[in-house]
């Protein structure tokens, strides 16, 4: 009998160890199956694809000529408290070194200038060049129809 509880208290802590490492084992074994690894690498390769694909088909509008003619437009029918385009001609940008803007208000309803020259237009949003992250002044639509 003595025999036989020695064995059975041996084999309950072994069932024990075997039964508590059981989870780490199987996550074990799941992480190093070459399936899994297989699997994993297409699938970071399919969305790697993908947010390519949608990066290279946005559009975009960066020239200084057609993001100027859409936001003139777009002045046409704003409203001036949201949208107001400053232009300035070439003689006189040459004469006075001024550039043209648009003064859209901030969150706070504070007036900002942005030059042109610094926008640009991805999926009918309006964007700034900044130095770190481009400043979003909102979504902008206009459609540009060519002279016959």
């Amino acid at each position: 009998m003595l025999g036989s509880t020695l064995a059975g208290a041996s084999g309950a802590g072994t069932i024990g160890i075997i039964g508590g490492s059981g989870f780490a084992a199987s996550v074990l074994a799941v992480l190093t199956a070459p399936i899994t690894l297989l699997v994993a690498a297409g699938t970071v390769l399919t969305v790697g694809g993908v947010e390519a694909g949608c990066y290279f088909v946005d559009e975009r509008i960066t020239e200084e000529e057609e993001v100027f003619e859409i936001l003139r437009q777009a002045a046409l029918t704003s409203n001036e408290d949201y949208l107001k385009l400053f232009d300035v001609s070439d003689e006189e940008a040459a004469e006075t070194g001024a550039v043209s803007r648009v003064r859209i208000p901030d969150e706070d309803g504070v007036y900002q200038f942005y030059e042109v020259e610094n926008l640009y237009i991805v999926n009918g949003e309006l964007l700034h060049r900044d130095w770190f992250f481009n400043t979003s002044l909102g979504n902008i639509a206009a459609a540009l129809v060519a002279q016959p």
